[in-house]
């Protein structure tokens, strides 16, 4: 018998605050947020999935939308549209409720147990960032869509256990599967290659002063100040973040001449912007710079961030939305994806993603033992964006056996490994 609908409501209410604990539970207790905490919450999330009616599945995923994901619009604060944030947060529930609702549409719960497991899959305007099996990242489980499988279909035997009345068996039973399944390992990086000193970086910049021209002479005072303590304390390389250079460094002669003379000393890695003029048009391409042995390369970013750098609608609406809501820029540039940007540093290989990239699965497929992250999170602090960025790394870097080191501004700086 179907729950009656104030049930429903409160059935979805409570499973998207189960399946989003993970997040705040790291936000808010950061080293005290222990396994325990996002294991019972995991268990209890997938449970009540089970038990969503049509309407509670709706509910749910537009609850869970909007817990996961509703710094997206904080960027519009940077262009005086505040007041459209609240219409984000709806397209948001739409999106993700209408899923969840597909996703429970019938209530067999192999129907559900498929459309869950598989629901990674499924990215709205090329968003990638939900991954519901993220959520058992800092579980006593592992975090992979096999583990995934294997929790649903035990709490599929539990759920029948309960309908018939055996509590004592399925309790039981509960108990076994915590002990069946993958259990949460450390990343299992390659032992046979010794890491390079790599110093990270964390500016705390502002978003509506990182691009102002009164601004740019401190930015760059602290840049080569971080690159010589990063020197001076014996670091192979510097990871500096995204758009630390907030301009065209390209274009800027003077200043890639000292980068490439400091990087006789320490590799140097930072992201800035790289202009490419022609008589027709100009572009633009949010780039990460490396500076070695006073060589420079350049690599531009290959997957841009739905709505954020590129608009993944016709051109015609894109033209209207970049011209109302972002004073005429043009969407950055970008290449085709043929394979990640890699590079080799003190003859080690490094893989580089500039910020969304790092939680991109293509950054991923051929495992590489490590990865330079570079972001900017200044547009959507203070909120869980850096958090949840941070999971979505972990994730990867579990199932990868990838080392990463993440630079960013506004958030936090960290190696995982």
């Amino acid at each position: 018998m179907p729950p009656s609908k104030p049930y429903a409501i409160l059935f979805g209410v409570l499973c998207a605050i189960f399946l989003s604990a993970f997040i705040y539970l790291e936000y808010f207790l950061e080293e005290k947020n222990y396994p325990i905490y996002s294991t019972i919450f995991a268990i209890f999330g997938f449970f009540l999935y089970f038990k969503l009616s049509r309407l509670g599945a709706f509910i749910c995923g537009g609850i869970l939308g909007v817990l996961w994901f509703y710094w997206v619009g904080f960027s519009f604060r940077f262009y005086n549209f505040s007041y459209l944030i609240p219409l984000v947060w709806l397209v948001f529930f739409a999106i993700y409720g209408i899923l969840f609702y597909i996703f429970c549409f019938f209530a067999n719960p192999f129907y559900r147990l498929f459309t869950l497991t598989t629901s990674s899959f499924i990215h709205p305007f090329g968003f990638n960032w939900l991954i519901m099996e993220s959520v058992l990242t800092k579980s006593y489980f592992f975090p992979s869509k096999f583990t995934l499988f294997l929790l649903l279909c035990a709490l599929i035997i539990f759920i029948a256990l309960l309908d018939k009345k055996l509590y004592k068996t399925s309790l039981i039973w509960l108990c076994v599967l915590c002990f069946l399944l993958p259990h949460n390992t450390e990343i299992k990086t390659d032992s046979n290659t010794i890491p390079l000193k790599v110093k990270t970086t964390r500016f705390e910049i502002p978003q509506d002063q990182r691009w102002q021209t009164n601004q740019i002479h401190n930015i760059l005072i602290q840049n080569f100040n971080a690159i010589a303590d990063a020197k001076n304390s014996g670091y192979d390389l510097v990871v500096l973040p995204e758009t630390a250079f907030p301009l065209s460094l390209n274009l800027q002669p003077a200043l890639m001449e000292k980068l490439k003379a400091e990087s006789k000393e320490i590799a140097i890695l930072t992201g800035a912007i790289y202009q490419d003029s022609t008589q027709e048009n100009t572009r633009f391409f949010n780039s990460a710079y490396l500076f070695q042995n006073g060589e420079m390369q350049v690599f531009h970013k290959l997957i841009l961030v739905p709505f954020g750098e590129k608009i993944p609608l016709p051109t015609p609406l894109t033209k209207w939305i970049n011209k109302t809501f972002f004073d005429g820029a043009n969407d950055f540039m970008t290449q085709d994806f043929k394979a990640p940007n890699s590079t080799w540093i003190k003859n080690q290989h490094f893989q580089i993603a500039i910020c969304y990239e790092a939680t991109r699965d293509e950054f991923y497929k051929n495992s590489p033992n490590n990865l330079i992250a570079i972001s900017n999170n200044a547009w959507f602090t203070p909120s869980i964006e850096p958090t949840l960025q941070k999971l979505l790394m972990l994730y990867f870097a579990k199932n990868h056996g990838t080392r990463i080191y993440h630079s960013s501004n506004a958030s936090e700086n960290f190696t995982l490994d």
